[in-house]
């Protein structure tokens, strides 16, 4: 009985009694379970039957049509759990709702829209123009013909983020409700900078202005390098005739704002080329060389026309190799009219002869990209370049750039009275080392130049001391970037477990957290059973250990889907009628798996554990 187990694991239960009403005894999809040994907790009658849900129903949605109904359209949004209000205002227009995500300035919007006799909801997150923003979440939708009798008709995991295509679900004339809950996986925000603070001035054709470090352009880029020099502290440098929004885009990929390289394709191209900014050349030559949706012979011309030449040696060189670049010449292509001579003589051929010779050959490609190492921040050469500064870490001096300092810390290290920042070491790093036989200047040079735009990763053996090393200098965004390293480590013991809920709890790792609640439902349920009896659970923090346990106990991700083992979907299109929904069922005539329901056996194709 639960009471007899309570004796025996009084901490677990207390922490299982103490439940939300809003969490684990709500839901009805799914038998509540114990976590310790698998059995029923109370019997509680499934409705799984009652409710039975056809996730593969095809996209057909009633036109035919009555007249509509007296009853308003209502819309709900719980995000774990919790009720959110719609934030529309007084001046709401009908039949549009915006729901808070509590990320930043985003808001859910849902709009519901009528077309050719049919109804379908809209449902997208908008944020402000100067973010970069996701969020990852479990989704589960409830309709019906009102609030009081709503059934989970839809479920499956999806990706919210800026660049990403509304969800559209067609909805049927007698749904009245719909309500949509949210428990998330993973999310970020990051607000593009002001470019108000710098000592030196950029000033655009248009008289424009903004502000940014001289070290980190000099960084960046040779022909920028040549300008810092030529400009005093506070000066301004004018790059006439180019726009500031252009300019801009190049900056956003020199600091920490996590744009995507594509996000302003060609404007970011047309700067990076003609500032010569290598490294985010070779970032937009790999986009262009792997976005295989363009056929070949077009990416080679939109290379050549944006002077993305590593680009166009390494397409020419991929098909020398496979005999495609034969087969478009004898099929009429003329590389010298759609590339020009010039394209030709110094990348297209040089390539080619890459490709069928020897690449001792080979001159060098029109662009390579920054190979600096960390241990250059050792350097003599990095101590006398006056664009460093000087961190001292117990006594070793480390030289690190000016701007990429000041884009990470604004300038938060404490200053000795020589003038001298002085990086702490705290307590945990140092026992951290300790135990693990690292040597601490070793982490925290993989910390700082991993900070670099372009810069190494931290090694994977570094991860967690250098994790804590960032929380302590309050490197956010690096402290971010080591989290979601944590993240995609593959779990394969209860002990792994317990060490990332420690680390989010420590720390304050939010996506951890989520990630680790997530694998306690799904891939990891066993090895989670396992920890939660090991005493270094029970003496993790109230509000670290509920979400694990609400996963485990609640059931709300069980049933099919099962949403804990789902990767995000790229089904955007779904429909929801009174007794089912879900993306349309692809149709053929020909007998296959899908036919038969495969997906209920081998799980989908498209969808990877949380583990990746």
């Amino acid at each position: 009985s639960l009471f007899a187990m309570s004796e025996r694991h009084v901490s677990l239960n207390s922490l299982l009694e103490r439940l939300s009403t809003h969490t684990a005894w709500e839901f009805e999809d799914r038998e509540i379970e114990d976590v310790l040994t698998g059995k029923s907790l109370r019997p509680y009658p499934s409705v799984r039957n009652e409710e039975q849900i056809n996730f593969g129903a095809p996209l057909v949605v009633n036109t035919n049509l009555t007249a509509p109904s007296p009853n308003p359209f209502h819309v709900e949004l719980l995000i774990e759990g919790k009720e959110i209000k719609d934030e529309s205002g007084v001046n709401k227009p009908e039949n549009e709702w915006k729901f808070g995500m509590g990320l930043g300035d985003v808001y859910l919007s849902v709009k519901l829209e009528e077309e050719n006799g049919s109804r379908h909801l809209r449902v997208c997150a908008v944020g402000c123009a100067d973010s970069e923003w996701g969020v990852t979440t479990q989704l589960r939708v409830r309709a019906g013909i009102g609030e009081e009798n709503m059934k989970v008709l839809d479920r499956d995991v999806f990706d919210f983020a800026r660049y990403r295509q509304p969800i559209i679900f067609h909805i049927h004339h007698d749904i009245l409700a719909v309500k949509f809950e949210m428990r998330f996986i993973n999310s970020f925000f990051r607000r593009h900078p002001s470019f108000d603070e710098g000592d030196v001035t950029i000033r655009f054709s248009d008289g424009s202005t903004l502000r940014t470090w001289k070290a980190l352009l000099s960084y960046a880029s040779p022909y920028m390098a040549i300008k810092m020099r030529e400009t005093e502290d506070e000066g301004i440098v004018d790059v006439s005739p180019f726009e500031r929004s252009t300019f801009i885009e190049l900056l956003l990929q020199l600091y920490p704002t996590e744009r995507p390289i594509w996000a302003n394709f060609k404007p970011l191209a047309n700067a990076a080329v003609s500032f010569d900014v290598r490294d985010v050349i070779v970032r937009l030559s790999d986009h262009l060389v792997n976005y295989r949706k363009i056929a070949l012979y077009r990416r080679l011309e939109d290379a050549a026309k944006l002077n993305l030449y590593p680009a166009v040696a390494c397409m020419v060189e991929e098909a020398a190799r496979t005999n495609v670049w034969t087969t478009m010449i004898h099929n009429g292509y003329d590389p010298v009219q759609s590339m020009g001579d010039h394209v030709y003589t110094h990348v297209v051929c040089p390539s080619i002869v890459r490709a069928k010779f020897s690449q001792s050959l080979l001159p060098p490609l029109p662009v390579a990209k920054n190979e600096m190492k960390a241990e250059h921040l050792l350097s003599d050469a990095a101590a006398k370049d006056p664009l460093n500064q000087c961190i001292l870490l117990m006594g070793t001096p480390f030289y690190v750039n000016r701007g990429v300092l000041r884009t990470h810390t604004g300038g938060s290290f404490p200053v000795n009275s020589a003038g001298q920042l002085v990086a702490p070491l705290p307590k945990d790093v140092f026992m951290m080392c300790k135990k693990m036989n690292i040597p601490v200047g070793k982490v925290f040079l993989d910390l700082i130049f991993s900070l670099y735009p372009m810069g190494a990763d931290v090694s994977s053996g570094l991860i967690r001391p250098a994790l804590a090393y960032a929380f302590h200098l309050r490197l956010k965004y690096g402290v971010e970037k080591l989290e979601q390293a944590l993240i995609s480590e593959p779990v394969t013991n209860a002990g792994q477990l317990i060490d990332h809920l420690q680390l989010a709890e420590t720390y304050r790792l939010p996506n951890l957290l989520r990630t680790t609640a997530v694998r306690a439902e799904g891939s990891c349920y066993d090895l989670m059973k396992e920890a939660v009896m090991r005493p270094e659970f029970a003496s993790l923090s109230l509000a670290t250990r509920r979400p694990v346990l609400d996963r485990m106990c609640s059931g709300w991700a069980h049933g099919w889907p099962m949403l804990a083992n789902r990767s995000p979907t790229d089904k955007m299109e779904r429909s929801l009628t009174p007794t089912c929904g879900g993306p349309p069922r692809p149709e053929s005539d020909c007998a296959t798996f899908r036919s038969i329901e495969s997906a209920m056996v081998f799980e989908e194709m498209d969808r990877l554990s949380v583990e990746g």
